[in-house]
């Protein structure tokens, strides 16, 4: 099931919208029009919701110009930025995993929070220029009070909470960075993840004792930050693992193939006996297609005596040379959803490359200690 999709495109990065993003929208306006500091005093219920839900979209813009922050300077430091998606807890910016350079990982980390202080002081200043006054704001006294320096404050405390010294909040990277200057990265990203894990569980801690005054909210956000922190320090260690490392040094070489037009049912056969759940299809020793369990599955089982292979193989390829970056094959596979990536050289299959593999050399890494 998908569960984004893109409503437009900036500097040709995709934005998308997720899923969760469509439950968290209508929560916003709803704690906007019924709380006392924003619309709960305007006698138009359909006018605070109304305003509830504009000062909800406006307040995930403002989140949009963060990640664009951090874009803006992965795409100065030479790093891919593959799409921005706004979701439940703000937004995430899927980009190439940046070099383990401390410096441009520090950039990186701030250029969010310093746009979202610049336009907490472009709004906040404007508050003043026109006479408006700060917040706390009142009942209805001045609508464009609330749009103007509420918002300006929401970007301070959005600036502030990202700089919160816990993964996947940008300063927790803000901190790795710090560390790393002084220690291996590896070992710096366990450390910054520790303070990660242990700052969701007294926040983990303080919602369980406030369970009745929004400690639900709290126990949310702590697991968020939990799993996030844990699922950055296991990125890092595949990375370490990988590094220095090509596709070459992981591969199966001894590859086994079927033709297309042998029948499915013969397919099955070799699953059963080789026990491996995807193979090249090749037709006079060119690589036409790739086969796997799943495509098999999706053939009610009456009919695979009389499918054959080239029926229901995959023709449209991803593949990968010898020579390629191990991280960024891994990458690859995640980023289209395979499992097995074919390697060619010189237009001859030479391996195939599947997660199995990843896992075999990850395991092994650890064992060495590389």
């Amino acid at each position: 099931m998908k569960t984004s999709f893109k409503i437009f495109e900036i500097w040709e990065i995709p934005i998308k919208l997720h899923l969760s993003f469509l439950v968290i929208l209508p929560i916003f306006a709803w704690v906007f029009a019924n709380t006392e500091y924003f619309f709960a005093s305007l006698e138009s219920r359909y006018l605070a919701y109304g305003l509830g839900g504009l000062l909800a979209i406006l307040f995930f813009l403002c989140i949009l110009l963060h990640e664009l922050g951090h874009s803006y300077v992965a795409l100065k430091s030479g790093i891919d930025i593959s799409s921005i998606t706004l979701m439940i807890f703000g937004g995430v910016s899927s980009m190439d995993k940046p070099k383990e350079d401390s410096s441009i990982e520090m950039k990186l980390a701030l250029a969010g929070p310093l746009v979202s202080v610049v336009i907490g002081l472009v709004l906040i200043g404007t508050s003043f220029l026109l006479g408006l006054k700060l917040p706390p704001f009142r009942g209805s006294e001045l609508i464009i009070d609330v749009f103007i320096g509420w918002l300006g404050f929401i970007n301070f405390v959005l600036a502030g909470f990202n700089l919160l010294p816990a993964f996947p909040m940008d300063g927790g990277r803000v901190l790795r960075a710090f560390l790393a200057k002084r220690m291996p990265y590896i070992e710096a990203t366990e450390k910054a993840a520790g303070i990660g894990k242990a700052f969701a569980f007294g926040l983990g801690l303080l919602g369980f004792l406030s369970i009745g005054q929004g400690g639900f909210w709290f126990i949310l956000i702590a697991s968020f930050i939990y799993f996030g922190a844990s699922e950055e320090e296991k990125a890092t260690k595949i990375s370490g693992a990988l590094a220095n490392k090509v596709v070459s040094d992981l591969m199966t070489e001894e590859v086994i193939s079927v033709d297309p037009e042998m029948s499915l049912s013969e397919v099955v056969q070799i699953i059963r006996k080789k026990k491996h759940m995807g193979y090249p299809v090749l037709e006079q020793g060119e690589l036409v297609g790739l086969i796997t369990f799943k495509d098999i599955q999706d053939v009610p089982e009456k009919e695979r005596d009389k499918t054959n292979v080239k029926e229901v193989m995959t023709k449209d390829l991803i593949t990968v040379t010898p020579s390629y970056d191990a991280y960024e094959a891994l990458t690859k596979m995640s980023k289209n959803g395979v499992g097995r990536l074919p390697v060619i050289k010189d237009t001859q299959l030479t391996g195939i490359l599947s997660r199995s593999d990843f896992t075999t050399a990850i395991q092994l890494g650890s064992l060495w200690g590389e």
